[in-house]
């Protein structure tokens, strides 16, 4: 069975965290950072297993600020965004002193809210916190069985990126497990992005539905930043009105260009697009 317009995943962390390296591990490929931040770029993960099969979309954020950052996801206009998501991967090396294991905890339970925030207690999302190798030595050590205590507290599920095989029990490790935790999400449910096979056209498509989920993002994410401040007046704006002409101009263009397509084909060729036209944003 293949899922259409599935729930997304959003693999966060701090700078450096090495999120790139856990989706490449995942995926067999990585997007090409574009800037200094991974914020902002976009993958999906094609997930085939013998129950359904699905083409499903990753937005990567990155974590600079906790505080900041979850004033933003708690915002009203940020439901849309949270509740679209079937999973969390938060990616974060392994602490060199107790205030790096703080700030992870602080991180855990800022992501338990902005999801207690927009789904409420039942949210079913599954939230994976991934450990990722430390550079620096020596780094504080610490148990597997601390680590699974201190993420389940914060409702994460704990995975160690380097662990490789099974463990006494016979269940997988590092990125098996993250891949195993992932095909086990319920992927349905985005009600609100299933239109229907009578809808034709790219303005009914995933794909426009994809685009303005990302610039949803996109837009939280620029406020996160400061570019929404309103420095700059009138020419500021001007600039924005500008910007998104010419973005409404580009996904015409590519509304035309899939036409006469077969209907996956097309599908495929506009989230492709979209896809690349979010990375110029």
């Amino acid at each position: 069975m293949e899922i259409k317009n599935p729930r997304r995943i959003l693999a966060v962390g701090p700078p450096d965290s090495g999120v790139l390296k856990v989706l490449k591990t995942l995926t067999g490929s990585a997007p090409e950072p574009t800037a200094e931040t991974v914020a902002g770029l976009t993958h999906e993960w094609r997930i085939e297993t013998k129950y359904y099969t699905a083409t499903v979309p990753i937005w990567i954020d990155e974590i600079s600020n906790v505080t900041d950052w979850q004033a933003e996801f708690t915002k009203p206009e940020a439901r849309e965004v949270v509740t679209a998501l079937g999973a969390w991967m938060y990616c974060f090396k392994k602490p060199v002193e107790e205030k790096d294991v703080d700030t992870i905890k602080e991180t855990m339970q800022a992501v338990a809210k902005v999801i207690e925030r927009a789904c409420g207690f039942g949210g079913d999302m599954v939230c994976l916190a991934v450990a990722m190798p430390q550079s620096t030595t020596p780094y504080l050590e610490k148990s597997g069985e601390e680590w699974e205590e201190t993420c389940m507290e914060y409702g994460f599920e704990y995975v160690d990126f380097e662990a490789k095989g099974k463990n006494e029990f016979g269940e997988a490790m590092g990125v098996q497990r993250v891949k195993e935790a992932l095909e086990a999400c319920e992927w349905e449910g985005v009600d609100a992005l299933d239109f229907g096979d009578e809808e034709e056209g790219f303005e009914g498509s995933f794909a426009a539905e994809e685009a303005e989920m990302n610039m949803e993002l996109f837009g939280m994410k620029d406020a996160l930043h400061g570019l929404d401040n309103g420095d700059g007046g009138d020419e500021a704006g001007e600039d924005d009105v500008e910007e998104l002409e010419a973005m409404m101009r580009k996904m015409v263009a590519i509304k035309e260009m899939g036409e006469g397509m077969e209907e996956a084909e097309r599908k495929r060729f506009a989230a492709k697009a979209i896809n690349d036209l979010m990375k110029d944003l």
